[in-house]
């Protein structure tokens, strides 16, 4: 990560080269790309306009019901940032006849956003005391209510998957990911949830991802604005995972370099708890990064 600034315009060529590459192969018209207002989603457009050029590429915001003002305000300045119109779907009325806000009533439909923000902090706070909140969360554990609420917000991203491939189909578009290599390591999205064909940030860790983001020019609004998934108000990448980014990718650097638990916590000057963390949550996501599975039989195909 040191040497990452000396090999910026490499990188972003590479990722032009792969965006265009697909396109093509795919013989689709443009790309769909998910705009939530984060470095991730700023990045991945800037980086498309450049490979097949903005009158091929659309840009969505989704929001519903609990989507902070500030998230699509974001997502309006990546869109003007970028040059390209930003299409605006809103998905309260769908996700109300799925019955998924009885989970979090309590929020409501007129309640001020600090309100909302509060009591989901509260409610992660209760749930986080021993501070396994995220682990049970990829691991799909914890009780009845915790269960609700993590149906609560992966039925968010997983419609919003549904519009984004909505638009491309209409288009004859494919829809670009843009998860990061940070996110998919430690389990940090959700499956089949605001997913795509193609993932050209896949391979470069959250905080490369920012670091691109400055050399792109990606307006300083964004590059201040705490990652979130701005599903569940209030409620950021760091909290929920429980170390910042800049920690994460340094331990998951050197895990990738196989050093060990004891002396990545002694160069990085952290507690060894945090390095075995993080190594959990990579055992945890390993397990779900093929689903589905495919049953392979043993004796071949019988045909």
């Amino acid at each position: 990560m040191k040497n990452f600034k000396s090999i910026e315009k490499e990188i972003v060529q590479q990722i032009i080269d792969f965006i265009a590459q697909y396109t093509g192969k795919f013989e689709k018209k443009g790309a769909v790309i998910g705009i939530s207002g984060g470095i991730d989603s700023a990045v991945t457009a800037a980086v498309a306009k450049e490979a097949i050029g903005k009158d091929k590429l659309t840009l969505v915001h989704i929001s519903e019901r609990d989507t902070l003002k500030e998230g699509t305000i974001s997502a309006q300045i990546i869109a003007d940032f970028i040059g390209v119109p930003l299409k605006k779907k809103n998905i309260t009325i769908p996700l109300i006849g799925l019955g998924i806000y009885s989970f979090e009533s309590i929020w409501g439909f007129f309640a001020p956003a600090n309100i909302k923000v509060n009591y989901a902090k509260k409610r992660f706070n209760r749930t986080n005391k021993d501070k396994q909140a995220y682990l049970n969360h990829i691991s799909g554990k914890g009780n009845e209510q915790y269960r609700k609420d993590i149906a609560y917000y992966e039925a968010k991203a997983r419609l919003i998957t549904v519009v984004l491939y909505m638009y491309a189909n209409l288009e004859n578009k494919i829809v670009i990911d843009t998860s990061n290599k940070t996110e998919l390591s430690i389990g940090h999205y959700v499956r089949f949830g605001e997913t795509g064909d193609i993932m050209p940030l896949g391979d470069l860790y959250k905080t490369e991802v920012i670091e691109l983001a400055k050399y792109m020019g990606v307006p300083e609004q964004i590059l201040n604005k705490p990652p979130s998934p701005d599903i569940i108000p209030g409620i950021t990448d760091e909290l929920a995972i429980g170390l910042p980014y800049e920690k994460i990718d340094q331990i998951l650097l050197h895990l990738e370099n196989k050093l060990p638990e004891k002396e990545i916590a002694k160069e990085l000057k952290i507690d060894k708890s945090e390095v075995q963390y993080i190594k959990k949550l990579c055992e945890t996501a390993r397990l779900y990064a093929d689903i589905p599975i495919k049953l392979k039989l043993k004796h071949g195909n019988p045909i």
